[in-house]
């Protein structure tokens, strides 16, 4: 004779496999997929208006204008390269960061500071300055005869003896730019 624990455990197994069969009829009565007859679309064709003729920009002050952005952006791009890279300085690096942009220095810029390097010493104590651009502004820039000035707003974080002693502030610098072999170059930097 079954005990009154097995047969509630008979009777809750066959509960369960009944409620199974009802969702599993469910399932397949309403999951049916529906037919779909197709819907014809009927598309109306929209005759375009005509643009009246309106004047356009020579060639010449298209190619003028072109040149403008051009030289602009390559200033403004090089701009920020530059003054991230000559503004940054680790006294572990040995003035890597002045190396780093000798190419993007006029002649005379880099012959100025590659003497700077070999003469300079660096302080025994920790000093680590990292530079960040905020803000570019070009204040004159002529292609004829290849001069421009920018002004930078940085912001600057100097540590002194450790990297965890560090302070904030903001500086400007000017950077003068010169034309050498049709590109632009960094002719000075001057920290305001």
């Amino acid at each position: 004779m079954m005990t009154r624990r097995t047969r509630l455990t008979i009777l809750v197994l066959i509960l369960l496999v009944f409620l199974l069969l009802v969702i599993w009829l469910l399932l397949f009565l309403f999951s049916k997929p529906k037919t779909t007859e197709p819907v014809e679309v009927v598309v109306e064709e929209t005759q375009e208006d005509v643009i009246p003729d309106r004047p356009t920009i020579s060639e010449k002050e298209l190619e003028t204008e072109r040149e403008v952005r051009t030289t602009s952006a390559d200033v403004v791009s090089l701009s920020k390269s530059f003054v991230t890279r000559y503004g940054s300085y680790s006294n572990e690096a040995d003035f890597g960061n002045l190396t780093d942009v000798l190419p993007l220095m006029s002649a005379s810029f880099a012959s100025e500071t590659e003497a700077f390097i070999q003469t300079a010493v660096a302080p025994e104590e920790y000093y680590g300055v990292t530079t960040s651009i905020i803000t570019v502004t070009v204040d004159s820039q002529n292609t004829e005869t290849g001069e421009a000035q920018v002004t930078i707003m940085t912001q600057r974080e100097e540590a002194i003896g450790s990297t965890q002693n560090t302070s904030v502030k903001y500086q400007e610098v000017v950077l003068t730019f010169v034309m050498e072999d049709g590109a632009w170059k960094v002719d000075s930097a001057n920290w305001q």
